[in-house]
């Protein structure tokens, strides 16, 4: 899994780690963020989780 300089998860715009199939959203993404961008990550994540199951890219 990749991270940056500040030990934070790396993920592109769907919450996709560089693991596949692994997702991370939240403080662990952004840092000390608002509970609003957090939940707002957390409903990219889901839909980007849905479509691997679901077999879409």
């Amino acid at each position: 899994m990749e991270f940056n300089k500040w030990g934070n998860i790396v993920v592109d715009d769907r919450c996709k780690t560089s693991l596949d199939g692994v997702y991370a959203g939240g403080d662990i993404v952004l840092g000390a963020a608002t509970v609003i961008l957090a939940m707002g990550q957390g409903r990219i994540a889901g839909a980007a989780i849905n479509d691997h199951l679901a077999g879409k890219k």
